[in-house]
C-alpha cells in the first residue's frame, strides 16, 4: 500500500439528480419563457429599478397577492418586453412538465424551485454528497463482514455475536441524530468511552484518510420533482427543483491517504479497492430491491433505468451509487439490515420521480454508475 494514492472517480447519471442547498427561488424570481422552454432567473432589485413607478406598484401589488400572482404579473412584463437584459442573472432549459406545473398552478401552490449547488462556473455536485453514499456503503459492508449484531442497549450501541439474523441493526424505536452518530462512531470504531459516556474521537474516524473534491461543472436543468403514491394521493404535490439530467458526466478527485489510514490513532483503513465492492454489494441490493417495487405497480421509467443498472453491471469496475435528493429511505439509512419490524425497515409507501406530470412516468432520483480511475 502506498502513503498517497490518487483516483478519478468518474460518475455517469443514470437518473436525474438534484443535490439541495436549504435555498429556494420564489415565484417572483424567475419567469418562463414557454415557447423556447426556458427560464429566466432574475434579480428582484434590478427589475424593480428598471420598472416605471406606475408598473413597480403594480408589480409589487402583484406579488403581494401570493405566488401565482407574481407569476402572472412577471409574465405579462416579460411579453411586453419590460423585462431588461440586465435583470436576468441567468438562463435555464426547462422541461416540460416543469413548465406545466408553473403555467397550471393554483392560488395554494408555492411556485419555489430548488436550485443546485453553484460555482462561479456553473452548477456542481459537492464532493461531500458523494462522500455521504460512500461512507453509507462502507457501514453495511463492515457490518455484514464482521457478521455481528449491533444494538442499542443500556444506553449505548453494542455489539454481540450474531446468531444467523439477517437484522444486524437493532436500533431504538425512534432514532434521533445522536443516534445515528453513535452508530456510525460505534460501527467505524472512531466510539469511546470515556468515564462511563461514549465520545466520538473524529480523529480516529477511517474516512479522515479519504479526500474527495467537487465536481467540475454541470449543466443545470429545472425539472419537475412529483411523488408517485400507488394510490395517486399524492400527484398533485410537485417540487420544483433543479436537477442534473439523465447522461451527465461528473469527475471528481478521490485521493486516499494510505500512510494516515495506518496511524495507530486512525480506527482502520477504507482501501479504494474496497470500497468498490462495498459499493458494487450494497447499492445492487437497492436496486433489487427497488426494481422489485418498481414491477408491482408498473413503474416503465424506473425499469428501464434499473436495467440499464444491471447491463453497466457486468463491466466488473463499475459500481452503482445514490446521490442527492430522493435517493431514498433505504439508501440512507440502512433499511436492509433492520428487523422486518422496525418502523425505519418498513417498505415505503411513495417514491420521488422527476420529469413527467404524472409521478407514475418519472425517473427515479439519484441513481449513476462510476468507476475509479488511478492517476
Amino acid at each position: 500500500m502506498s502513503f498517497l494514492e490518487a483516483y478519478a472517480l468518474e460518475l455517469e447519471l443514470l437518473s436525474p439528480v438534484h443535490v439541495g442547498t436549504g435555498e429556494a427561488y420564489p415565484a417572483y424570481a424567475y419567469v418562463p419563457d414557454f415557447a423556447k422552454k426556458q427560464v429566466h432567473l432574475l434579480d428582484p432589485s434590478a427589475l424593480l429599478l428598471a420598472l416605471s413607478q406606475e408598473r413597480r406598484k403594480a408589480f409589487l401589488q402583484k406579488v403581494a397577492e401570493g405566488p401565482k400572482g407574481a407569476q402572472e404579473v412577471l409574465r405579462s412584463l416579460y411579453q411586453e418586453g419590460q423585462v431588461p437584459q440586465e435583470a436576468v442573472v441567468r438562463t435555464l432549459p426547462a422541461s416540460t412538465a416543469f413548465l406545466l406545473a408553473v403555467k397550471e398552478a393554483t392560488a395554494e401552490a408555492q411556485l419555489e424551485y430548488r436550485p443546485l449547488p453553484y460555482s462561479p462556473q456553473g452548477p456542481y455536485l459537492p464532493g461531500s454528497s458523494v462522500k455521504g453514499a460512500l461512507r453509507t456503503a462502507w457501514l453495511y459492508w463492515t457490518l455484514v463482514r464482521r457478521g455481528e449484531v449491533v444494538e442499542f442497549r443500556e444506553g449505548a450501541w453494542r455489539f454481540r455475536p450474531g446468531r444467523g439474523e439477517e437484522a444486524l441493526v437493532h436500533p431504538p424505536k425512534n432514532p434521533s441524530l445522536w443516534h445515528n452518530q453513535g452508530f456510525e462512531g460505534t460501527v467505524l470504531a472512531y466510539a469511546e468511552a470515556k468515564q462511563g459516556r461514549i465520545h466520538l474521537n473524529l480523529y480516529r474516524d477511517p474516512f479522515r484518510a479519504l479526500r474527495l473534491s467537487d465536481s467540475g461543472p454541470g449543466e443545470g436543468f429545472l425539472n419537475r420533482i412529483g411523488v408517485f403514491h400507488p394510490r395517486g394521493q399524492m400527484a398533485g404535490m410537485p417540487i420544483l427543483a433543479e436537477t442534473f439530467r439523465r447522461g451527465s458526466r461528473f469527475r471528481l478527485l478521490l485521493r486516499y491517504h494510505g500512510g494516515l489510514a495506518r496511524h495507530k490513532g486512525v480506527a482502520g483503513a477504507v482501501p479504494p479497492q474496497e470500497l468498490k465492492k462495498a459499493l458494487r454489494e450494497y447499492y445492487g441490493k437497492v436496486a433489487e430491491w427497488e426494481r422489485g417495487w418498481a414491477e408491482d405497480h408498473g413503474l416503465e421509467k424506473a425499469l428501464e433505468v434499473y436495467r440499464e443498472l444491471e447491463e453497466r453491471l457486468k463491466d466488473k469496475e463499475v459500481f452503482p451509487i445514490r446521490v442527492g435528493f430522493g435517493s431514498g429511505r433505504l439508501s440512507l439509512r440502512l433499511a436492509l439490515l433492520l428487523p422486518e419490524d422496525h418502523p425505519e425497515a418498513q417498505e415505503p409507501k411513495t417514491r420521488k420521480t422527476a420529469g413527467a406530470k404524472d409521478p407514475k412516468d418519472g425517473y427515479p432520483l439519484g441513481w449513476a454508475v462510476g468507476r475509479l480511475v488511478p492517476l
